[in-house]
C-alpha cells in the first residue's frame, strides 16, 4: 500500500528514526542537564565560599572594634578609678582631722546616723503588738 512517505515499511522505516532522532534529543538534553547542574554546584560551592569568607571578615573587623571600645572604656575606667581614689583619700583625711578636733560632734553625729538608719529599717516592719483586753 502506499501512502504520504511511500509504503508502509517506509512509513515505518520514517517513524523509527524519528523515534531515534527524539531519543537521540532526549539523550542529548539529559546530558545537558546534568552538566548545567554540576555548573551550578560549582558556582553555588564557590558562592558559599564567597560568602564564609565574607563573613570571617566582618566578624574579625567587629572584633577589632569592639576591643577598641572596651580599651578605650577600660582605660576612662582606670582615669576615674584613680580620681575616685585621690577624693576618697582627702576626704578620709579631713574626716579624721575633723574626729580629732570635735571628737563629741563626730560622736553625736555617728550616733544620730545610727538612729536614723536604724529607725529607717524598722519602718519597713511593723513590730507594733496590739494587745486585747477580753476581761
Amino acid at each position: 500500500m502506499t501512502n504520504a512517505y511511500g509504503t508502509n515499511g517506509e512509513a515505518r522505516e520514517a517513524v523509527r528514526e524519528a523515534a531515534e532522532t527524539l531519543k537521540d534529543a532526549a539523550g542529548d538534553v539529559r546530558a545537558e542537564t546534568k552538566r548545567a547542574a554540576k555548573r551550578a554546584q560549582k558556582s553555588a560551592v564557590a558562592a558559599s565560599g564567597a560568602l564564609a569568607e565574607a563573613a570571617t571578615t566582618f566578624a574579625r573587623d567587629a572584633r577589632s572594634v569592639v576591643e577598641d571600645n572596651v580599651g578605650k572604656a577600660r582605660r576612662e575606667a582606670e582615669i576615674q578609678y584613680g580620681k575616685l581614689k585621690v577624693q576618697a583619700k582627702q576626704r578620709a583625711e579631713e574626716a579624721d582631722v575633723f574626729v580629732h578636733e570635735r571628737p563629741y560632734v563626730a560622736l553625736a553625729a555617728a550616733a544620730l546616723a545610727g538612729f536614723l538608719i536604724g529607725h529607717l529599717m524598722s519602718a519597713s516592719r511593723s513590730n507594733v503588738v496590739y494587745l486585747r483586753d477580753d476581761r
